[in-house]
């Protein structure tokens, strides 16, 4: 009683967000604060260029002080965006993407596409959606370039991404790809994220990134897409809002399976996984353009 997780599986004990495991969130807990940090992020990605470079973009901005050294990121050709920056507080280096906003959140699930390629040459069984693999490189030059440059003023802090929807995908394979490539220690911290792969890349996730928080929000249609039944799956630990209320921010701690199906896959069973408003709401926050104000700060 009192505990703001409900658990339903058991090894975990109730009035705890703790999760046991070997490291990253399966040594520690879920911060809810810190994800809250990071939604403000993936919120600002949808500001305008000129918001984001400023760091003026309204509550996003105004909810992430100590901010420095912001990046845009945008390849314009494929309607991709994203920033990279430091934050003081998370003493991190935080990499962030946009969701879709060439076509409804609805068409572009059903134009979401099953293509898988092997890219990883250390887990060459480890199938990855083509699409969001080539939007990660459509963009990885300029992250590279300002995470490196960010990591030279400040050697050996953690690598946060992060992202909502497709952004979300997008952070996947730029936490993995960054991690294998050039060795930085990365965390990732994901919003209504779509399936980004198989079941190994999935476990490959789980062994090289430091920790996973995967936010699902009570009925929210992306979570579903591209179906398991064509090989695709969540890597854990999933963070489960339950409430269609998206200002109710009770939680629960799934299992390490990346497929609980006491979270976010129990609408799954009776098709009432088509929620877009869920899909808008994370964290306590909306996700899209509405929020990009001028700050009220300045």
């Amino acid at each position: 009683p009192g505990s703001p997780c409900e658990h339903r599986t058991a090894d975990l004990p109730d009035g705890s967000c703790s999760v046991p495991g070997t490291g990253g969130l399966q040594a520690g807990e879920f911060d809810l604060a810190k994800a809250q940090r990071m939604a403000h992020f993936a919120g600002a990605t949808y500001c305008s260029p000129d918001q984001i470079t400023h760091w003026n973009c309204g509550p996003h901005c105004d909810g992430v002080p100590e901010v420095s050294d912001v990046t845009l990121i945008s390849n314009t050709s494929q309607v991709l965006q994203g920033l990279v920056a430091f934050d003081k507080t998370l003493d991190a280096v935080v990499v962030a993407f946009r969701g879709t906003i060439s076509k409804s959140i609805t068409d572009w699930v059903h134009d979401m596409g099953v293509s898988r390629i092997s890219p990883l040459t250390q887990y060459p069984d480890a199938l990855v959606h083509h699409g969001f693999w080539d939007s990660w490189k459509a963009v990885e030059a300029e992250v590279v370039a300002a995470v490196g440059a960010l990591l030279k003023k400040h050697p050996g802090v953690t690598v946060m991404v992060s992202g909502h929807s497709l952004g979300a995908a997008i952070a996947t394979d730029a936490a993995m790809d960054m991690k294998l490539s050039h060795g930085w220690t990365t965390a990732l911290v994901n919003f209504g994220s779509p399936r980004p792969g198989n079941q190994v890349y999935a476990e490959a996730l789980g062994k090289e990134i430091s920790f996973i928080w995967r936010l699902t929000h009570n009925d929210d249609l992306v979570p579903h897409s591209p179906p398991e039944s064509f090989g695709f799956y969540h890597a854990a630990r999933e963070i489960f809002f339950p409430a269609e209320d998206p200002t109710n921010l009770t939680y629960q701690v799934c299992d390490d399976s990346g497929e609980d199906p006491q979270c976010s896959d129990q609408c799954a069973g009776h098709w009432a996984c088509t929620s877009v408003v869920d899909h808008l709401h994370y964290a306590g926050f909306e996700l899209d353009s509405a929020n990009c104000a001028p700050s009220l700060l300045v």
